[in-house]
């Protein structure tokens, strides 16, 4: 477990540590065809593919409006547009959560200096932030035992450093740690509990509008490591511009020498804005349909910065 620590307090430093580059960007320079998302000072957006630009203009061409020449000095970013974001001529914004499915992770890693702040049901909020590409640190609480009268109450938070990289075009693979504890407002710290986690490795298949990903888990209670792991498969598929299905299956494995597996699965919808998702969604199975035939229900939404 102190290995584990360690391997936590790592991760804080990178966290920490700047990584912001002093040097000033260079003009970026766009191949003819490139689709370009051009935001004015103003707020407006064109998008259009790239033409030619010079030292005060830059033209790109719209299959609505034609050429359009823009002054430099009224734009405040350009961003180029992947091709799985043009559809029919038309451009989507980025997925604004192609990191995370409903509770479990993808292998695609954050941009660096990306936050976000996710919320499950009001009481459990989560915050998430990028220092460098390939890493991402989530830390989080619950807020039943913050409302609660009960000195006695155990405060419980997690931690949850991802690690994750693109190996080749559209495969991408990664690993995180997850460890829960908790601390008792009255200080009472005697218990010889020193937490519970999964040590988990992914692997994601796709873009950032359509993929799947399959990991493996182990779980761990103080420093005893479960034999077998938890099957992890997701996926998540674009349809619209605001709209994606999204799902997260489970694979238990049961207590006991038995290799059988309980299984647990998830459906639900992602609303989706250019900096923010919301998810509806259905955790099911065989027991849970006996009760609540679609599912217990699960809502959360992520909000980027």
């Amino acid at each position: 477990m102190k290995k584990l620590w360690f391997f936590m307090l790592v991760f804080t430093g990178i966290f920490l540590y700047p990584t912001e580059s002093c040097l000033a960007q260079k003009e970026v320079t766009y191949t003819p065809g490139t689709v370009l998302q051009i935001t004015l000072q103003d707020g407006s957006q064109i998008s259009g593919n790239f033409v030619s630009q010079d030292d005060q203009t830059i033209i790109v061409e719209s299959a609505s409006m034609g050429k359009i020449t823009i002054e430099k000095s009224k734009i405040k970013s350009i961003k180029q547009v992947s091709e799985v974001n043009v559809k029919k001529g038309k451009v989507w914004f980025e997925n604004p959560n192609p990191y995370r499915y409903l509770i479990g992770s993808s292998a695609i890693p954050k941009p660096a200096k990306m936050a976000s702040y996710q919320n499950v049901w009001i009481f459990f909020n989560s915050f998430s932030y990028a220092p460098l590409k390939f890493m991402d640190i989530t830390g989080g609480f619950e807020l039943f035992s913050l409302l609660s009268k009960d000195k006695g109450a155990p405060y419980i938070f997690y931690l949850n450093p991802k690690i994750s990289t693109k190996i080749f075009d559209n495969f991408y693979a990664g690993g995180n740690v997850l460890y829960v504890n908790y601390f008792n407002h009255s200080g009472d710290n005697s218990s010889d509990f020193t937490g519970l986690g999964v040590l988990n490795g992914f692997a994601t298949y796709g873009t950032s509008n359509l993929n799947i990903t399959g990991g493996l888990g182990w779980g761990f209670v103080n420093q005893n490591f479960a034999k077998k792991p938890v099957i992890t498969l997701g996926g998540m598929a674009r349809v619209s511009r605001r709209i994606a299905f999204v799902s997260e299956n489970w694979f238990i494995p049961e207590i006991g020498e038995s290799n059988s597996y309980y299984s647990v699965f998830s459906y639900g919808i992602r609303f989706m804005g250019e900096k923010n998702a919301i998810d509806l969604a259905f955790i099911n199975n065989k027991d849970i349909s006996k009760t609540i035939f679609l599912g217990i229900p699960f809502l959360d939404f992520v909000v980027n910065f």
